[in-house]
């Protein structure tokens, strides 16, 4: 129970302080491509540390990697309320982004080696989504408020880790700064990477869309709910299908949804598109986490390399996204984001079977 609690409010945290931070920036008086910047720097620091402490946690004890990252989080968010300009709320970003990247490879490796349900415990992680965009639609764009609570719920996960049991796990013999397991699944991650990209280009921009669309701050954080609500409902039932079917699913629903929000004409008729992409998204990571996990020894540097790609999607997508916004518009956005579900679903039909084949050879 402590360990779902603490994927619960840690993942809430995250996301009272992540929702608004677009409508923030602009009006601190940053640019479209700025925006793009400051999302940017977050995944950028969380793919570095994801992959960091994701080895770390295989060589030493998950339970001391937790406590740290959670740690580091109650720090690092508060620092956010000093931001006062574009440049200060990119370096708060930055450090907030580090510390998220700390635990969540530790995390999956504790509940795989206790032998639970992983898509149940990540179902938890979209539980706390739901909630902290929903608490943040209340709240609305007050960020002060909203960076001082995602700071003390992280302090109370810290807390919690202490009363975490150390777990004996297998003794692993690799070397700190080895990409085997990266190259051995790039069929995986590379794939999970492309869809990700488009999928943040669309997020990095979507609140100032739906305003576009005639939501209010409310309304924002209820259409941001939708999608981890949805998850939850669906991770929790995942256990009985196949990694490779979800996988493929996944990418062809991502380009559904991702079209469907071009054709909206009011901020309501997104809502359709939220239910489609939060299947595929339950679909693909679950499916992701878990075929890496099974498949490789190194079950945090596994996992944590998942995390890695969603940062490194974070920074080029973010990017992207910006860029792409500030030139063409909104729509041409997600319509990119649909464009590289596409691209991901091929470079996966081509790799992930064969890079999935090498890895349960070489570790068998």
């Amino acid at each position: 129970m402590r360990i779902n609690n603490v994927q619960f409010l840690s993942n809430m945290a995250n996301v009272l302080s992540l929702l608004f931070i677009p409508v923030f920036a602009s009006s601190l008086g940053a640019s479209y491509i700025e925006i793009g910047l400051i999302v940017g720097i977050y995944s950028a620091t969380t793919l570095l540390s994801s992959f960091i402490f994701g080895r770390l946690a295989d060589l030493h004890h998950l339970r001391t990697v937790i406590r740290g990252g959670f740690g580091f989080a109650v720090a690092a968010f508060f620092l956010q309320v000093f931001a006062t300009d574009p440049s200060t709320l990119m370096l708060a970003r930055a450090l907030a982004g580090f510390s998220v990247g700390i635990h969540p490879g530790a995390l999956i490796a504790y509940v795989h080696y206790q032998k639970q349900s992983l898509g149940k415990f990540i179902s938890l992680g979209s539980l706390g989504w739901m909630a902290g965009f929903l608490l943040a639609g209340v709240i609305g764009v007050r960020m002060d408020l909203l960076f001082g609570l995602s700071s003390l719920v992280y302090a109370f996960c810290f807390l919690q880790t202490f009363r975490l049991k150390d777990i004996e796990k297998p003794q692993l013999k690799v070397s700190y700064f080895s990409l085997n397991t990266l190259l051995k699944n790039s069929g995986t991650y590379l794939s999970l990477f492309l869809r990700h990209t488009g999928a943040v280009g669309v997020w990095a921009i979507f609140p100032l869309y739906l305003r576009e669309l005639g939501a209010g701050a409310f309304w924002i954080g209820v259409i941001y709910a939708i999608n981890p609500a949805v998850q939850f409902l669906i991770m929790r039932r995942l256990d009985p299908f196949e990694n490779e079917k979800l996988i493929l699913a996944g990418y062809l629903l991502s380009v559904v949804g991702f079209i469907s929000y071009v054709l909206a004409s009011s901020y309501l008729y997104v809502i359709p598109g939220m239910f489609i992409v939060a299947c595929s998204w339950s679909f693909l990571y679950v499916g992701s986490t878990r075929r890496v996990v099974e498949l490789n020894p190194d079950k945090a540097t596994a996992a944590g390399l998942i995390n890695s790609m969603i940062g490194a999607a974070g920074v080029v997508g973010s990017i992207l996204g910006g860029v792409l916004s500030q030139l063409l518009g909104f729509r041409a956005t997600m319509l990119g984001a649909a464009l590289f579900s596409i691209s991901g679903f091929l470079l996966y039909k081509i790799l992930g079977r064969a890079a999935g084949t090498t890895a349960f050879l070489d570790d068998n």
